[in-house]
């Protein structure tokens, strides 16, 4: 058996390079837009997708419901984590005030215009449910 030894700058070089690549898999994770890694999913934050307003861009937002608002056909609820509060619209049964959920949405965004304010754009960026992923029953029920 012949032991083949390397020279020690090859060994450094090897490191050293396992060691950029590890440093920037650490920074790339953490300048992902829309930041928290969540059971496999990228989590955004309420606060982040209000403040980028990108439409029609699909998301995962995990909070608490502190609100509900029933419609003929569809319903929404409000969503709310650390950072602020987003109505969700939903076409799935509302879940309850004080439940926490785990769920998949396209941003939208609704312009509101109005012409006394001098065309100022009071809008709101809402979140349109495609699928919803978990749903944790609040501990308060039947307090």
């Amino acid at each position: 058996m012949t032991t083949v030894i390397k020279p020690v700058w090859v060994q450094k070089s090897c490191i050293g390079s396992l060691s950029l690549i590890f440093v920037g898999a650490l920074f790339s994770c953490g300048s992902l837009p829309l930041s928290q890694l969540n059971l496999g999913f990228n989590v955004a934050t309420i606060g982040d997708v209000q403040q980028k307003r990108q439409v029609d861009v699909e998301v995962y937002l995990r909070g608490k419901v502190e609100n509900r608002a029933p419609f003929v056909g569809n319903a929404a609820y409000q969503l709310q984590d650390g950072t602020g509060k987003m109505w969700i619209l939903t076409k799935q049964a509302l879940p309850q005030v004080g439940d926490e959920v785990l769920l998949k949405g396209e941003v939208r965004y609704k312009s509101i215009t109005l012409k006394e304010l001098a065309g100022k754009d009071l809008g709101e960026v809402y979140v349109e449910e495609m699928q919803q992923l978990q749903r944790t029953p609040s501990s308060n029920k039947g307090k």
